[in-house]
């Protein structure tokens, strides 16, 4: 079983690692968010909230979209987070998006036409009560869009990283436990649909959707320090001085030496999209 993790204060240290390494980080997430966004098909002048937001990428494309009347909300368990956020909204010249530390797990957060998420759901401590939180969160015929990791076995540019940096980055590194949260703790299609039906969504959907992490022979020492960074490996990689660092990026890019073709590395990823809605 996995060690409790105070979920505010795991993302609030990383938030800093998230916020600079955002926009490259980006080109692979935004393969799994686009087509969400796009399922979701927010409009102009409604009023939608992302929640998990981080730092605020996804929160500032809902705001273009639902522009010129329509505004966003990013909600985010740490405080980091909001503050690299709000920076970003104030850079791409919206006024019409906010953030605030908010926790689906202690309440409702407010209300809105739609809510989505990308990678933040499946952190919840207590998912029934978090996701009847979110389906009173949104008002009748209402929608909900969210992208949550498959199964571990089908994202070996997750594990296979963090399990080879460990060692060299003298790391423990131990897996959440069935049912506790975690960026597997959804994966279960059958029970992640059951899990929304019985917090009051209709019409879910769960969808998986496979893309690649890339990178090439130039760049991967550069993209594997990303990883390492803003993952399970980051208090480690804080900590880390140069030469574990750089025993950790060989040791990872020796290990993904299976998935390297050519003049770079693609290694696999499968997201789920859940689509709901509540009832009108």
């Amino acid at each position: 079983m996995g060690e409790q993790v105070d979920q505010s204060v795991f993302w609030d240290e990383r938030a800093e690692a998230w916020d600079e390494n955002a926009d490259d980080l980006e080109t692979f997430a935004a393969r799994f968010s686009d087509p969400a966004i796009d399922l979701l098909d927010p409009q102009p002048g409604q009023h939608v909230a992302d929640v998990g937001c981080g730092p605020g990428v996804t929160t500032v494309e809902l705001a273009r979209r639902v522009a010129p009347d329509g505004t966003a909300t990013g909600v985010d368990v740490a405080p980091g987070m909001v503050e690299a956020a709000t920076a970003r909204a104030r850079r791409a010249g919206l006024d019409n998006l906010e953030f605030v530390l908010g926790d689906p797990g202690t309440g409702p957060i407010g209300s809105f036409d739609a809510i989505f998420s990308r990678f933040g759901v499946m952190f919840f401590e207590d998912p029934a009560t978090a996701f009847a939180n979110l389906a009173r969160s949104i008002r009748p015929g209402g929608r909900f869009v969210a992208v949550v990791w498959g199964e571990l076995g089908a994202n070996p540019w997750m594990f296979l990283p963090n399990l080879l940096a460990a060692g060299p980055l003298q790391a423990e590194l131990t897996p959440p436990g069935p049912g506790e949260p975690g960026p597997f703790s959804l994966a279960d299609h059958a029970a992640t649909a059951s899990l929304l039906e019985s917090s009051g969504f209709r019409d879910v959907a769960v969808t998986p959707h496979d893309g690649v992490w890339t990178a090439d022979a130039a760049t991967v020492d550069d993209a594997i320090s990303r990883l390492l960074s803003v993952g399970p490996m980051g208090g480690a990689w804080r900590s880390a001085d140069d030469t574990a660092r750089a025993s950790a990026v060989d040791a990872v890019r020796a290990g993904l030496e299976d998935h390297r073709g050519g003049d770079g590395w693609r290694v696999p990823a499968t997201a789920l999209i859940i689509s709901a809605s509540v009832s009108g």
